[in-house]
């Protein structure tokens, strides 16, 4: 739907998300939903709690830290769909009576996602960066505050635990993109 309203919306939509710092939106999201509405807890709870309280703890930050990314992804798999609904497979497919549904959801989906799942898997070490920043911001006990204190304090050994953490995360990850890959498309299977 290339042109449509919902297309404009959506790609301003994505570039703002691209554009906005995560420490900015973190500060902007806690002041609207914290401070003004009142919606979402600003202090962290101490102990365990219901899910919905957690919950609603969480998801500030989650729509913090996932913002960027989403809208990177977006906007890759936007491109990619248009670059391939102009491929002559495209019109065969077409040609041969496949319903447009078909077409783009067993056909022209499956080879958009290709370089989406690269840029997906990569993010993965973005989002860990990013955590440094949101658990700062919404006082969040994690990784990225762990680390960020272990340097404080010079702290060598934790240090190194929370990067080879990080890193065995991102070889994961990218084992995870292979498998993938070989899923999406048959051709690169070993």
């Amino acid at each position: 739907r290339e042109g449509e309203p919902a297309d404009e919306l959506g790609r301003l939509a994505a570039l703002a998300g691209i554009a906005m710092p995560n420490f900015w939106l973190g500060l902007i999201l806690l002041f609207v939903f914290s401070v003004r509405l009142g919606w979402f807890r600003v202090i962290p709870p101490d102990a365990p709690l219901a899910s919905l309280t957690m919950a609603k703890f969480m998801f500030l930050p989650t729509i913090t830290l996932g913002t960027a990314s989403a809208a990177l992804i977006t906007r890759l798999l936007r491109s990619s769909m248009r670059r391939e609904l102009e491929a002559t497979y495209v019109r065969t497919a077409r040609a041969k009576g496949l319903s447009e549904r078909t077409v783009i959801l067993k056909h022209v989906l499956r080879n958009a996602l290709l370089p989406v799942v690269t840029v997906a898997g990569l993010q993965l070490a973005f989002l860990v960066d990013g955590a440094v920043v949101v658990e700062q911001i919404f006082s969040w006990p994690g990784m990225g505050r762990l680390l960020v204190r272990s340097i404080l304090r010079r702290d060598y050994t934790v240090i190194q635990a929370t990067v080879l953490a990080i890193g065995v995360a991102i070889v994961f990850a990218n084992l995870l993109v292979d498998v993938v890959y070989a899923i999406l498309d048959p051709r690169i299977r070993y």
